[in-house]
């Protein structure tokens, strides 16, 4: 890794680290923060996809549409859903090693989290089968 790519990386850490510290001290709305996060984020695609930003902004965009109800509403647990699905991904993301293969790892892993969320309609699957409902 160039020193070049290295304090890219870094800046993208360090970046994210500042909203996730914010999104665990509790006194703003988690969806909020996460909003200005994807932000920030694509701010930085203009220039690069430096450390899978791309991948990471997708995973936000997911856990902030929750609470827009989409792909699924969750009717009365929506917006708690949503708060709890952020602060884990918080969590998960302060504790990663810094490094291009702990970003990896996170992004495998919350991919994967949030295709695996709970989401029927009328008792049907709305995710899996490559996007369509079970039965077309």
């Amino acid at each position: 890794m160039t020193d070049a790519v290295s304090s890219s990386l870094t800046a993208v850490i360090d970046l994210i680290d500042g909203y996730m510290h914010r999104v665990l001290k509790g006194r703003e709305d988690p969806v909020g923060v996460v909003e200005e996060l994807k932000c920030a984020l694509v701010e930085l695609l203009l220039t690069d996809d430096v450390g899978n930003a791309g991948a990471l902004y997708s995973i936000y965009a997911d856990l902030s549409d929750i609470v827009d109800g989409y792909p699924f509403h969750y009717d009365d647990g929506t917006e708690m859903i949503a708060q709890r699905e952020i602060r884990d991904a918080a969590w998960d993301w302060l504790s990663i090693p810094r490094s291009a293969d702990g970003m990896k790892t996170y992004v495998d892993r919350w991919a994967a989290r949030i295709a695996a969320l709970p989401t029927t309609d009328g008792g049907r699957p709305f995710r899996g089968n490559s996007g369509r409902l079970e039965g077309e």
